[in-house]
């Protein structure tokens, strides 16, 4: 048997190792560039000891880059990929740091391989002892009613709720207000559900809406002014009542302002005008009815007249 030519194989040896190097590179880089790459922003649960939770604000969605074979990777979507950091050896509040861990939902050892990389790596937090209690709701009216309408009341159902959170967030907090409801061109009363808005690290354990009765009325104030006597307009020159107009009962009503502003009588009571209008009468005698009219001021409006007609008797003058 013929023996191997030791010499003529380490024959130029450098170049043989550098060449079986470049193909070895090659052959890497052939198989990395046939890899499909597709990245996926994937939620991210926190895992922490019962009695605490995060006191800060964080992202809840980590960036995962999957490499695989074509076929795998076009499949994968985020729903197939969970992500989370593990807190719950912790038991006290503190600033803590712990590795995000990505894997691939149902995955079992006949899966094809995927390569999985996290960004971010860790995931630092502030954790605080959670709080539980009861505050008061208060609802966020916006807008204006229609002219001449308020809310004169409202009522919450229920009027508190039950809040849970970090220590710092849940102690400074006295009450939650719920989302704008808009008061808007609304006369009537109304009843609504409403969101309440929760605010940075703030949950609802037992619900976040509410009831909202609100009961809208007008602003105008009433008065009644009684024994009014009417005044006489365009009496004929040749003419005289026989007997004075009977006194009439009127109602009105106004904004506070309007009412307040009414001119007195002589003993310092509220009156208006009421108006008798005679033109066209020329003659003496009954007139059975004659219409009443009120002069009321800016702000003031005719309720009730009674009586809205009255006769009048008219004489000649001497």
């Amino acid at each position: 048997m013929k023996r191997p030519n030791f010499a003529k194989i380490l024959e130029l040896w450098p170049a043989k190792v550098l060449a079986l190097a470049a193909a070895l590179l090659l052959f890497l880089f052939n198989r990395f560039d046939s890899l499909q790459v597709k990245t996926l922003m994937v939620p991210l649960r926190v895992v922490t000891d019962t009695a605490l939770l995060p006191a800060q604000e964080y992202s809840h969605r980590v960036r995962v880059t999957v490499r695989g074979a074509d076929d795998v990777v076009s499949d994968i979507g985020e729903n197939d990929l969970e992500a989370h950091v593990d807190f719950s050896g912790h038991q006290g509040e503190g600033v803590y740091t712990a590795p995000i861990q990505v894997t691939r939902r149902g995955e079992t050892p006949d899966s094809p391989p995927l390569e999985l990389a996290v960004d971010p790596l860790n995931l630092t937090l502030h954790l605080e002892r959670k709080v539980v209690k009861n505050v008061a709701v208060k609802p966020d009216f916006q807008g204006e009613p229609a002219r001449n309408f308020v809310l004169s009341g409202f009522q919450v159902v229920p009027a508190s709720v039950t809040v849970e959170g970090p220590r710092s967030a849940i102690d400074k907090l006295a009450s939650v207000t719920t989302e704008p409801i808009e008061l808007r061109g609304k006369t009537d009363s109304f009843t609504l559900k409403a969101r309440l808005d929760p605010g940075p690290l703030v949950d609802f354990p037992y619900g976040s809406t509410v009831e909202i009765q609100g009961i809208m009325s007008s602003s105008l104030a009433s008065m009644v002014l009684e024994n009014v006597t009417p005044t006489v307009l365009n009496l004929h020159a040749g003419l005289k009542l026989e007997s004075p107009l009977p006194s009439v009962r009127v109602r009105i009503r106004g904004t506070a302002a309007a009412l307040a502003s009414l001119g007195k009588d002589a003993h310092g009571t509220p009156t208006v005008s009421i108006l008798a209008d005679l033109s066209g009468f020329a003659l003496s005698g009954e007139i059975p009815a004659v219409e009443l009219q009120a002069d009321l001021p800016d702000g003031v409006e005719l309720v009730d007249l009674s009586p809205a007609v009255v006769p009048v008797t008219l004489g000649t003058k001497p």
